[in-house]
């Protein structure tokens, strides 16, 4: 017989879930396509390429000089230097890393290990950016980089930890594996037979 509480419980718990999954896709849509306060979109060639030199009336010569440099004169207008075009460029050479058959790092990883470690960098900074984004959306560069790198960072640990959790629970701990040998040293009787 179906008890009308539990049957209350789980509509609580669809409510939930249903709401977790639209935050959830609502940040990871605002880290790739950006905020109504800072979109994405509104940038030359959609995120995708650079924006070229960005030069105001107001900026004094220090500063035109640095936008020039930083800019390339302008050329990154025409290069793929925006932010969607290398985050895609940064998650092609972390998964080419991932997908050797040695771990490139020499931290005895396995293929899976580095594979979920590198998508939970990808979509950990594609969340963090756009949770940042949401939370403070007059901060148009700082609280997404912020957000992105500490997502990335953050997730990239919690996908690998249960791939650490099982290799240390597979091998024994060194010290455990080999009992040490006591030497007690009694310094008055050196050199004697």
């Amino acid at each position: 017989m179906i008890e009308f509480r539990s049957f209350g419980d789980e509509l609580v718990k669809i409510a939930f879930f249903n709401t977790l999954r639209r935050g959830f896709s609502s940040a990871l849509k605002a880290g790739w396509h950006g905020t109504p306060h800072n979109p994405v979109s509104a940038l030359p060639g959609k995120g995708w390429l650079g924006t070229g030199a960005m030069i105001t009336p107001d900026m004094g010569a220090t500063a035109r000089g640095f936008e020039h440099m930083t800019s390339l004169g302008g050329a990154t207008k025409y290069l793929p230097v925006g932010p969607k075009s290398l985050m895609v460029l940064g998650a092609g050479l972390e998964a080419k890393e991932a997908l050797k058959s040695q771990d490139p790092a020499g931290l005895q990883r396995s293929r899976a290990e580095r594979l979920t470690g590198a998508a939970g960098n990808l979509g950990g900074g594609l969340l963090g950016a756009g949770a940042m984004a949401h939370l403070m959306p007059r901060s148009t560069v700082f609280a997404p980089v912020v957000g992105g790198v500490l997502g990335s960072a953050i997730a990239s640990r919690a996908a690998s930890a249960p791939f650490q959790a099982l290799r240390r629970w597979r091998r024994p701990s060194p010290v455990a594996a080999q009992p040490q040998e006591q030497v007690i040293h009694n310094p008055g009787t050196e050199g004697q037979p």
